[in-house]
């Protein structure tokens, strides 16, 4: 039971961390937000299996999937050049890391004082 704890706290609660960042950078007040927003829809403006409604959603969708993959580079990388089989808590924690560098101009506004 000790081990399971132990895993759950150096590795799962930073997998859960490093999601809620992602999905955070992908709300609607994030800076790319508006951005993508426009060249998602100028990329679907015929299509008619898009609904302007579900533009929104899908630009959060996007911003919060590809915050995730691009995070995940550099613990790819570390994983690589060190041979590792499977992910530890320390390539875990440079996909947190990352995250949260990429995630960080959506943070400055929510912190900083008015």
């Amino acid at each position: 039971m000790q081990s399971y704890w132990k895993t759950f706290l150096q590795r799962d609660l930073m997998l859960v961390a490093t999601g809620a960042l992602a999905i955070l950078n992908g709300a609607s007040f994030a800076p790319l937000f508006d951005s993508v927003g426009y060249v998602l829809f100028l990329f679907t403006r015929g299509s008619r299996f898009i609904a302007p409604d579900m533009l929104y959603y899908l630009t959060s969708l996007l911003i919060s999937v590809l915050t995730l993959m691009l995070g995940g580079i550099p613990a790819a990388i570390y994983e690589r050049v060190r041979g590792l089989p499977r992910s530890t808590p320390v390539s875990v924690g440079l996909w947190l890391l990352a995250t949260a560098l990429l995630t960080l101009p959506t943070l400055m506004p929510l912190v900083a004082e008015d």
